[in-house]
């Protein structure tokens, strides 16, 4: 994806965000051309984690073939780069690391872009050098980051990227007990870049995520055709942003409203259907679109608890849209938050009803 493209969806979920408080019409067309760079700020982003960590895989898997001409170590390489590019500095501290032997190349420190991207330029890889295929122990890997986040505070998103598959080291250690490991001492999430292609590698790392609401497992393709998946993770934007917008007459995006919820339910209400099916035809219709949904839920509620229900709701409203339409379901990008970002208060009713839902933007469209 170009990064113009990128910056356009980036803005036009800024935009959609906000409807559920300036409403309109069901489902909209937008035609602005570009949005005002002035609103790229960081007053409208809230950040979801307070820490991020990489753990690069430069194993001998990864000088297989990704694509014609693309090793999947160079496609690697590509993806850390986009996602540097476009992640805004927000306070992280972050951390860099091969586990394929486990080494550092930015250390755990507050994240600055031109530094971090200097790390990146020093992983193994086909365009850097240094790239012999080692051995992968995987769990191994995931131990050393214990006294890492022995010194951390607040959330810790981990990003792994991996085919699923491991070598047992001298202490017979397993990837998924060592990530358990920390799941019970910290507050982390796992977001494995998963290259499996065996149901056994895509258990091992589906099991993974399955430790906690938070972690999931992204495609390795998904990721590189669409840097999107690698944002959610980190940051939200800020529902009760108003944006200013130029308009022209090339359409780049859509709006729609939200989608709401019942307390503690996931369905998606017969009232939405007319606009969820108006957002797949969309998309049949414009192949290069695509949607990303954003699932909340008001604050009643342990945050494990209310984590699952806005994924849930989440899936459910990507499940309506794939059920209208024949579209690769990668083209609709489900992420969920919680509790967090609310449009309205918690302290009524009114209020929590608003926070139960589904944001939907849709970009792409060229």
């Amino acid at each position: 994806m170009k990064k113009s493209t990128i910056f356009r969806l980036f803005v036009i979920i800024a935009a959609v965000s906000m409807f559920t408080a300036t409403q309109g019409s069901a489902f909209e067309i937008l035609t602005a051309e570009d949005f005002k760079q002035n609103i790229v700020t960081k007053d409208i982003l809230i950040r979801t984690a307070d820490n991020f960590i990489v753990l690069y895989d430069a194993s001998g898997s990864m000088g297989d073939e990704y694509k014609e001409g693309i090793k999947k170590i160079d496609a690697e390489f590509q993806i850390l780069e986009q996602q540097n590019e476009i992640l805004p500095e927000l306070g992280y501290n972050a951390g860099l690391y091969t586990f394929t032997p486990f080494k550092t190349y930015y250390e755990m420190k507050t994240y600055i872009k031109v530094d971090f991207r200097q790390a990146i330029d020093r992983l193994p890889s086909s365009k850097t050098g240094g790239f012999v295929g080692q051995a992968t122990p995987l769990a191994e890997g995931i131990k050393k980051l214990d006294p890492i986040l022995a010194n951390l505070s607040g959330k810790t998103a981990i990003f792994i990227f991996s085919d699923g598959t491991y070598q047992l080291g001298g202490q017979k250690l397993r990837p998924l007990d060592m990530a358990k490991n920390l799941v019970e001492k910290y507050n982390v999430n796992f977001y494995l870049i998963s290259s499996a292609t065996t149901p056994k590698a895509e258990k091992l790392l589906a099991d993974i995520a399955a430790l906690n609401e938070g972690s999931r497992v992204i495609p390795f393709d998904s990721l590189y055709q669409n840097p999107i998946y690698g944002l959610g993770p980190l940051y939200v934007i800020d529902s009760k942003v108003e944006v200013e917008t130029i308009t022209e007459s090339r359409i780049v995006g859509v709006k729609t409203k939200d989608v709401q919820f019942e307390f503690d339910g996931v369905e998606v209400s017969p009232d939405s259907h007319d606009r969820l099916k108006l957002v797949a035809d969309f998309l049949q219709n414009n192949p290069d679109a695509f949607a990303v949904l954003a699932g909340f839920s008001d604050s009643a509620g342990a945050e494990e608890y209310n984590l699952k229900l806005s994924r849930m709701r989440s899936q459910s409203v990507k499940n309506f849209i794939l059920e209208q339409s024949r579209i690769d379901p990668d083209r609709v990008i489900s992420f969920w938050y919680g509790n967090t970002n609310p449009i309205a208060t918690n302290d009524t009713a009114e209020g929590r009803k608003k926070n139960r839902r589904v944001e939907i933007a849709i970009g792409g469209v060229k």
